[in-house]
């Protein structure tokens, strides 16, 4: 059964029809068409809610505020995912069901979010620069670079003067001790 098949109206219509007429379970209407159960179960939904024309749905992209409506409707409701896809015309219930996990994870601002397509590189593009713009470039950004560097410095310098601190704290302490044990009489 090769889940990438895609079936005409008519046989949608077919086994729609052969289940709604009971002469058929969607089992064995799913194994006639090389499908699975859930497929056809899913156009049983589209067609009781949708009719003929659920059946044709096709994917559509649907706005921040239509996905948080439908999880809100379908937690409200307590209702499936096949059920809550052909109650709002969405041709694939897993659709739903990405919703749902994202809605779980990040509430209704990570549905707000884009999250299809391949995530963001951290790592800066290198780009092919000419000679000119490499030197217009180059001016612009010395002055940025130069003020980076000198924060740097001045932080590196401020982390070397607390370790010497610490170090004398530490020389200190030791010295303390040592001193404290010379000075104690011997308990015999």
């Amino acid at each position: 059964m090769d889940k990438r098949i895609k079936h005409s109206l008519r046989v949608k219509l077919w086994a729609v029809r052969s289940v709604l007429s009971g002469k058929e379970s969607c089992l064995s209407v799913a194994n006639k068409i090389g499908s699975r159960k859930n497929t056809v179960q899913r156009w049983l939904a589209l067609y009781k809610e949708q009719g003929s024309k659920g059946l044709s749905l096709r994917n559509g992209n649907y706005s921040s505020q239509f996905k948080i409506q439908v999880i809100r409707y379908m937690l409200k409701k307590g209702l499936s995912l096949i059920r809550t896809a052909a109650y709002f015309g969405i041709p694939h219930d897993y659709a739903i069901s990405r919703w749902l996990k994202i809605y779980r994870q990040c509430g209704a601002a990570g549905l707000q979010r884009e999250m299809r397509g391949r995530k963001k590189s951290l790592m800066p593009r290198k780009t092919k620069n000419t000679k000119s713009t490499h030197k217009d470039a180059s001016k612009d950004g010395s002055a940025e670079k130069l003020a980076a560097l000198q924060k740097e410095v001045e932080y590196l310098r401020a982390e070397n003067a607390f370790l010497k601190k610490l170090d004398a704290l530490i020389q200190q302490d030791k010295a303390a001790k040592a001193q404290s044990k010379r000075q104690k009489p011997s308990g015999n």
